[in-house]
């Protein structure tokens, strides 16, 4: 399937999506963290294929940790939280789960796991009251290794035609990620329909 063809408008409409629904994201995650978030301005691209998402991805360092959710609903796609393994065992040690580099435990795991379900369960709140409806999302999956690897493992094949990218950081604990998502190219359309109608 190809991806759709946006107009400037639709993009900035999209930017708000990511830009309103990351912001309640990583403010779920700076609360369970006691720390606080800093966000870039998010960034939005349609119909560069998967490649450009990988080499995106990438430009974070070679070995990922990557938490993926699937999102159901108006919203339909993927999220995905992902860090480079020094800043994942960071984060997993300000969670009370000690972890080095390389050498992710069972509950190291299961603290970046729990980041990433509460990052898409802050996520989906905050566009469902922005569409007026309800969206869901799965159960947290994990994958480790280079940006190709983390995506081949967590997306299923054209999930990447669409893409909102949202940078974070933390200048406390020294940690950087990235939350990115990928709704379904054709449900690109609707949802910014329905986006028009509530506002």
């Amino acid at each position: 399937m190809s991806a759709p063809a946006l107009d400037a408008r639709q993009l900035d409409a999209l930017q708000e999506v990511a830009s309103i629904g990351c912001g309640h994201a990583l403010t779920a995650l700076g609360r369970l963290l006691a720390r606080r978030l800093d966000m870039d301005t998010p960034e939005v691209w349609a119909g560069q294929g998967g490649e450009a998402v990988a080499e995106f991805l990438g430009g974070m360092g070679a070995r990922l940790l990557a938490v993926a959710v699937r999102l159901e609903g108006l919203l339909e796609g993927e999220l995905v939280l992902a860090l480079p393994e020094a800043d994942a065992a960071r984060l997993a040690s300000a969670l009370g789960h000690p972890a080095q580099e390389g050498a992710f435990d069972e509950q190291a795991e299961s603290a970046i796991l729990e980041s990433g379900n509460i990052v898409g369960s802050a996520f989906v709140s905050a566009i469902a009251r922005m569409v007026g409806g309800r969206l869901l999302l799965s159960v947290p999956r994990l994958a480790r290794g280079g940006a190709r690897q983390c995506l081949d493992a967590l997306l299923p094949a054209g999930a990447s035609q669409v893409a909102l990218a949202t940078r974070f950081s933390c200048a406390a604990l020294g940690l950087e990620g990235l939350v990115l998502v990928l709704p379904r190219p054709a449900r690109v359309s609707p949802l910014l329909a329905q986006l028009r109608a509530c506002c």
